[in-house]
């Protein structure tokens, strides 16, 4: 038999549901339980990079001599909806998929397992909460597995697909532009962490985000007529910003998506990376879940919708109301 996924639960009072925390692709449930642990870039960096308001305050002393990178004001202790839920005494549960790069519907054999283990707490039911490419698992194992599910979340997930799986091929190219930014020393760690990125980037996890592919298809969205959903997007592509410390003051260096859309031609430039159209990753368009009792967008990227006090009290709102 099949290991289970190793999870976190916290449990509410009795007659609660059970909030179950589905991660997207190359996360784990730390970034619902414990986001400060959660590494991005093939393990390189940690998640608040994604996360950064900003350049930080002026350094002072002989820091202010040296040169140096930042990516900015990083929050310290983000909280998410696993901990409101919590906190409002909901059981609550995020696991780590064994395999997250591998094909959905492996995932959603794994979901099952662990929710065949733990059928007795989710005896009122179920609420999926998912970020990214887990609200698409979220939504297969609600067609698939005998689920009780009594609402759905989905933040940034690619109802439609995301066309950014097109440009995978193109990274290779455009990891040379970084470089420059980066002195010689740390020029192989990054060629390292690019090079393990677009390796990811052309997985079979990420060829069934094409939209149009056989999975997005295959998905049933009549299914969802009879579940009560919630989904949210994105409109703010920017994901990360580089500055740099140079003769007291801070200057920009450079910013993703800016650099990438500023080397492709202008009809090549997908909705993902558009500011008011995408998050960086995902369209606000494919972020509509079918049949949702509420949508809404946010000036936010892929990863800060996750940890938005907005958002977050959008959905302790509709789950007090399931």
């Amino acid at each position: 038999m099949a290991s289970l996924p190793e999870c976190i639960l916290r449990r509410g009072f009795k007659d609660s549901p059970l909030c179950l925390f589905i991660h997207g692709l190359g996360m784990d449930m730390n970034i619902w339980a414990e986001p400060e642990k959660t590494r991005i870039l093939a393990g390189s960096f940690p998640l608040t990079v994604l996360l950064s308001e900003g350049p930080p305050e002026p350094p002072e002393g002989e820091a202010s001599l040296k040169d140096y990178i930042t990516t900015g004001r990083q929050p310290r202790s983000p909280k998410t909806s696993f901990h409101d839920l919590m906190n409002e005494g909901y059981t609550v549960m995020a696991y780590s998929q064994r395999r997250p790069a591998t094909d959905c519907m492996t995932l959603v054999e794994e979901l099952g397992l662990l929710l065949d283990r733990h059928g007795r707490i989710a005896a009122r039911g179920v609420v999926l909460i998912a970020h990214s490419r887990g609200g698409l698992v979220a939504r297969k194992a609600v067609e698939l597995l005998d689920l009780r599910c009594i609402g759905l979340v989905t933040l940034s997930t690619p109802h439609s697909g995301s066309s950014l799986a097109r440009l995978a091929g193109m990274l290779s190219g455009f990891s040379k532009v970084l470089y420059p930014f980066f002195m010689n020393a740390e020029i192989g760690t990054v060629r390292g962490v690019l090079r393990r990125v677009t390796e990811f980037l052309k997985s079979e996890a990420i060829r069934e985000l094409l939209p149009g592919s056989a999975f997005i298809r295959s998905l049933d969205d009549e299914v969802l007529r009879g579940v009560k959903g919630l989904s949210m997007g994105g409109t703010d592509p920017a994901l990360f910003t580089l500055y740099r410390w140079r003769k007291g003051s801070y200057e920009k260096m450079l910013s993703i998506p800016d650099i990438l859309v500023s080397f492709l031609p202008e009809e090549m430039v997908p909705e993902e990376l558009l500011k008011g159209k995408g998050d960086g990753l995902v369209s606000a368009g494919s972020s509509v879940i079918p049949h949702a009792v509420e949508h809404h967008n946010h000036p936010l990227n892929h990863a800060k919708i996750i940890f938005d006090p907005e958002v977050r009290r959008k959905i302790r709102e509709f789950v007090s109301d399931l």
